[in-house]
């Protein structure tokens, strides 16, 4: 059925049942021939993972970290240091990715470290290779900002697509697509930072997280001519949903569950959603009839300008973790984020809010059907729109 095809399940379950498993199990097997102790601390704190005791979760992490940090082990230190942020605890999560970065010598040369950049050149580089993810430095536009001000000079290196968005959001600086670099001024040796660099020496409490929160600006002209489009004269609300993802590591609702959603909710929808997805979209036009808008004219994988113009347009998102949801968030849009109890993405489990992304509220799984957590969404509706 669409995007949730036979052949497509099949490798999210291997991956998902077997091959993952089978990787963490071997890894384990290492951890506990080195450090028994530490294994199995490491297995109290999954066991409260899988039953989804967050309490029990938070309890655990701070010594499991450390006996980590003793151990020298990077990999369950790096897992504890994403850990924390789904766990409230931002500032520790910084300190344990910095001696991770410390320790593995993975920070940049040339680094930026707190001092005057009075009449220094900064460099910021949210991309430094092609495997990374495209939302990393998304939420970061005021840290960027800020760390500018203090600069003589400041360039930022991004992935291609984002170009656009980053420059029209603070234009005194100069963006250039990865993986190029700009080109330096005579005897002009820059100081160089990435994300980690910029929360270690501006800080990363949830106030500070808060106070430099920056939204990514659309193009107002193309925004407004798609959000005149999409409504075609009614007085409804615009709701973007995306609803899929062939990462084996999501427990997500199906189809028909946001089929429900779509009937309940009276509301314009707009599909957010990249991929082959006509099956799916046969669905959610039958549950909306006369309600749900596709546009051939945005594809996200070819040019997020005009996919964050689509977002700008809308008046809330609805959608499980994936790069629109973090982009949606990082413009500032009244975004609903559905969340699973799997404890792999960085939006967290103790509370509905994160100060990444301030007009984003999460809703949580937390073992009920999907059917009750749409409920919470549809309740909510006018707390989580413009």
């Amino acid at each position: 059925m669409g995007l949730q095809s036979t052949s497509k399940n099949w490798v999210k379950w291997y991956r998902r049942h077997l091959a993952d498993p089978l990787k963490n199990f071997r890894r384990q097997l290492r951890r506990g021939a080195l450090h028994p102790g530490l294994a199995f601390s490491y297995q109290g704190f999954r066991r409260a993972v899988e039953c989804c005791d967050w309490e029990d979760a938070h309890r655990r992490l701070t010594p499991l970290a450390m006996s980590a940090l003793k151990a020298n082990d990077l990999k369950l230190l790096t897992e504890m240091a994403f850990s924390a942020e789904r766990l409230g605890e931002h500032e520790k999560s910084l300190e344990w990715h910095v001696a991770v970065a410390e320790r593995s010598a993975k920070r940049p040369e040339s680094e930026w470290t707190i001092g005057d950049l009075a009449d220094a050149t900064l460099l910021v580089k949210f991309m430094e290779s092609e495997k990374q993810g495209l939302a990393i430095g998304l939420n970061m536009a005021g840290y960027v900002a800020e760390a500018a001000a203090k600069a003589g000079r400041c360039s930022l290196v991004v992935e291609k697509r984002l170009v656009p968005l980053f420059q029209r959001t603070i234009p005194d600086i100069e963006v250039v697509a990865y993986p190029g670099v700009p080109e330096p001024k005579p005897n002009e040796s820059p100081l160089v930072a990435n994300p980690l660099t910029l929360k270690r020496v501006l800080g990363a409490t949830p106030e500070d997280i808060g106070r430099r929160f920056l939204p990514l600006k659309s193009s107002p002209e193309e925004t407004a001519e798609l959000r005149k489009r999409y409504l075609g004269g009614r007085d409804l609300p615009l709701i973007g949903i995306s609803w899929w993802s062939s990462h084996f590591g999501k427990d997500l609702p199906s189809v028909e569950d946001w089929a429900d959603y779509l009937r309940m909710t009276e509301a314009v929808f707009v599909s957010i959603q990249y991929g082959d997805i006509d099956a799916d979209l046969e669905i959610l036009k039958a549950a909306a009839p006369g309600r749900f808008v596709v546009d051939d004219s945005v594809d996200q994988m070819k040019d997020m300008d005009r996919f964050a113009s689509q977002l700008g347009a809308l008046d809330s998102v609805a959608t499980i973790s994936n790069t629109g949801a973090h982009l949606a968030g990082a413009m500032g849009i009244p975004t609903s984020l559905i969340r699973d109890d799997w404890f792999r993405r960085q939006w967290p489990v103790r509370e509905d809010r994160t100060p990444w992304y301030p007009n984003t509220r999460v809703f949580g799984r937390d073992d009920r059907e999907w059917s009750a957590v749409f409920r919470d969404i549809k309740a909510a509706g006018g707390d989580i729109q413009r």
